[in-house]
């Protein structure tokens, strides 16, 4: 088995890191990835949901957003992994020069309290741009994360969480959505 480098960074990232509101995070995930790679046409992010019932994009309905837009992208899941092999395919992914996105569990409340209970009852989509084994951390955009606390230090993405916070958030969300999904979003112009 080929071993990892200990960090990792896609070498495009996001022109923007924005603040969603209430909904919409699909949206936002969606806008991240293509202004990333020249794509994003300007607008707000719910514009590239084709459905905005309460603002919920379902993975099979993310995966048809990006591949409209000539991403090659496959659902996947983590979800017979164990927890260290959950966190390897992430950064295997993430070596392939592609972000990764994420079905969570979003515990966070916008103050930045966290809640297992709020975890279970919310999904939420987010992009992860790499990672540092040193810190044991991933590299997040995240749109939750409000702009004044978005931590310009860290070298792509909006926000930095511990490996075990993404395995946390990761098992958490709406069941009947799946949980340990993820997309890998593979540019197929490039």
């Amino acid at each position: 088995m080929k071993k990892l480098p200990a960090k990792f960074i896609v070498s495009r990232a996001p022109k923007e890191y924005l603040k969603q509101g209430l909904r919409y995070c699909g949206g936002y995930t969606v806008k991240a990835i293509l202004s990333a790679y020249s794509m994003d046409g300007g607008g707000h992010p719910k514009k590239y949901l084709p459905i905005r019932f309460l603002g919920v994009t379902t993975p099979k309905l993310m995966q048809q957003i990006l591949q409209s837009h000539g991403f090659g992208t496959t659902l996947k899941s983590a979800k017979t992994l164990p927890d260290e092999n959950k966190i390897q395919q992430i950064k295997k992914e993430l070596n392939k020069n592609h972000p990764i996105i994420l079905l969570i569990g979003n515990g966070y409340s916008p103050w930045g309290t966290y809640s297992k209970i709020r975890r279970n009852l919310f999904s939420h989509w987010i992009s992860i741009w790499g990672y540092n084994d040193r810190e044991k951390v991933f590299y997040v955009y995240d749109s939750c994360v409000p702009l004044k606390r978005h931590d310009k230090k860290i070298p792509i993405g909006n926000t930095k969480r511990k490996f075990e916070e993404v395995l946390r958030d990761w098992g958490g969300g709406f069941p009947w959505l799946g949980r340990y999904m993820y997309i890998p979003v593979v540019n197929n112009q490039s």
